[in-house]
């Protein structure tokens, strides 16, 4: 998906009026200009933002977690023919958050493992390799020195020490260039695009979320 996708709010009241309208009644209803077939309304138009989940996501949510927005199957097609544009269920931001997660946890797990023995869990079965073990400690004043057998480090350590490198720099990069958190106005946390930051952020949304009252959109343009 090359498009950006977000996620939205709208208040329930507002959402059971026009849900049911045909493309004429939603024209009337929101007093909206017409030109060459086109109305001047847009998935963005509706609801207020709350999160950008960016470009190029790989989303499978439970298709239960996912509805149409408009009953009406013309204007329904209308906004999506191009564009994402559903109502979704609290177990979609579930499905999200989890996905976060996961995605976190095999990233790092990718990185760390080839240094303890090949094994994800490393609490529980901590192996460290020969180069790990390698390691040794000279303490200074000024901060201690590690020395390392570098002749003992395998060709996957190799790899994963370059991932790690570029991890932490792609990370500095969100506190030096950027700002991870947002102190505006408003309930948002951040605005990053870093599963690690992210996360939180629908977190927040999760638990604030009034799900009696509103209903979420889910939208992408």
């Amino acid at each position: 998906m090359g498009y950006r996708t977000y996620i939205g709010v709208m208040p329930k009241k507002e959402y059971n009026k026009i849900k049911s309208m045909s493309k004429e009644q939603l024209i009337d209803h929101y007093k909206l200009e017409v030109e060459e077939n086109y109305i001047g309304i847009g998935v963005y138009d509706f609801g207020k933002h709350l999160y950008e989940f960016g470009k190029y996501t790989d989303f499978n949510p439970p298709k239960k977690s996912i509805k149409t927005f408009f009953k009406n199957k013309e204007l329904n097609k209308y906004f999506t023919d191009e564009h994402d544009f559903n109502i979704v269920t609290k177990e979609f931001l579930e499905y999200i958050i989890e996905t976060y997660k996961t995605k976190i946890k095999d990233y790092y797990n990718n990185m760390i493992t080839p240094f303890f023995g090949g094994k994800d869990d490393i609490f529980e079965h901590e192996n460290p390799t020969n180069f790990l073990n390698s390691i040794k400690r000279q303490f200074s004043y000024d901060g201690d020195n590690m020395t390392f057998d570098f002749t003992k480090i395998t060709q996957q350590e190799q790899n994963a020490l370059y991932k790690i490198i570029e991890h932490v720099r792609s990370m500095r990069i969100e506190w030096t260039c950027l700002t991870p958190f947002n102190l505006e106005k408003g309930e948002q946390i951040t605005n990053s695009w870093k599963y690690e930051y992210g996360i939180f952020e629908l977190v927040r949304i999760y638990k604030s979320f009034d799900w009696k009252k509103n209903v979420m959109i889910y939208y992408g343009y």
